[in-house]
C-alpha cells in the first residue's frame, strides 16, 4: 500500500521544463580531476555505507522476527480462540509490509563500495565513467535521505498503524492489542525514519557546491526534453536496471 501511494504521488507531480540555452556548457574534468573526485566520493561511501548497512540491518531484523513470531503464534494459536489468532495475523501482516518497503526500496548506499571496487580505472574513459557513477550513487543516496525525512513516509506510516489499530480495536475488540499495536509501530516507524543515516545528504550538497558540474550531462538531456532510456546501475548489493524519461 505504501508503495502505491508513493507512485501515486510522484505521478501527480506535474512535470516541470527548463531551457538547456539557460545552462552553463557542460566541461568534462581534466583527468587528474577525475582521480581527485574519485577519491573523494570513494571516501563518502566508506564513510556512510556502514552506517546504512546498520541501520538496514537493524530493522530489517526487527521486522523480519516480528514478522516470524506473528506466523508461529498464529499457526499454533488455539483454533477456539479466533480473535487472536487474528490478532497475529495482524501482526505478521504489518511487519511484513514494513519489511518489504524497506527491502524494496533499499538505500542506494547498499553495495555500492563493492561496486565501485569493482570498477577499472585502467583508461582516462574508465575513470570518468567510474567517477559518473560514483557522482549517481552519492545524488541518489541524497534524494533517498530526502524523502524520507520529508512528511509523507511519516505520514503514511501513522495513517498504517491508525488504520491497523482500528481494525484491531472496532473490526476485533482487541482493546490491549490495538494500544500495544499503536505504540509499538510508532515507536518503530519513527525510530526507523529518525535513525536514518542522513550523511549522504551533507556529503552529496558539499560535492555539488565544490563540483556544479556533477552529473551535468544528464541535466543537460533532461532539460532538452523528455526521453526515455536505461542503464545499469549499482542497487543494493549487486546492480540494477535504472529507468528515465
Amino acid at each position: 500500500m505504501r508503495l502505491l501511494l508513493v507512485c501515486a504521488l510522484v505521478t501527480a507531480i506535474p512535470p516541470t521544463t527548463a531551457n538547456a540555452d539557460e545552462r552553463a556548457p557542460c566541461t568534462e574534468p581534466s583527468d587528474a580531476a577525475v582521480v581527485a573526485r574519485l577519491r573523494v566520493l570513494e571516501q563518502h561511501v566508506r564513510h556512510e555505507e556502514p552506517l546504512v548497512r546498520r541501520w538496514f540491518t537493524t530493522f530489517a531484523f526487527l521486522h523480519s522476527a516480528m514478522a516470524l513470531g506473528g506466523a508461529i503464534l498464529a499457526a499454533q494459536g488455539d483454533s477456539h480462540n479466533v480473535d487472536f489468532r487474528n490478532e497475529m495475523l495482524v501482526n505478521m501482516t504489518s511487519s511484513a509490509l514494513a519489511l518489504a518497503s524497506l527491502v524494496v526500496v533499499g538505500p542506494p548506499l547498499l553495495g555500492a563500495g563493492s561496486a565501485l571496487d569493482g570498477m577499472g580505472e585502467d583508461t582516462p574513459e574508465a575513470r570518468l565513467l567510474k567517477l559518473r557513477i560514483a557522482e549517481d550513487i552519492l545524488r541518489r543516496a541524497s534524494a533517498a535521505v530526502e524523502f524520507a525525512t520529508g512528511w509523507f513516509p511519516a505520514t503514511a506510516s501513522a495513517v498504517y498503524v491508525t488504520g491497523a489499530a482500528t481494525t484491531l480495536l472496532v473490526g476485533l475488540g482487541r482493546v490491549n492489542a490495538a494500544y500495544t499495536h499503536s505504540i509499538g509501530g510508532a515507536v518503530l516507524g519513527l525510530g526507523r525514519i529518525l535513525l536514518r543515516p542522513t550523511g549522504a545528504r551533507a556529503a552529496w550538497r558539499r560535492y555539488r557546491r565544490a563540483h556544479p558540474d556533477a552529473l551535468c550531462e544528464e541535466e543537460e538531456r533532461v532539460a532538452e526534453g523528455p526521453e526515455a532510456s536505461w542503464r545499469v546501475v549499482p542497487s543494493g548489493f549487486g546492480l540494477g536496471l535504472q529507468v528515465e524519461f
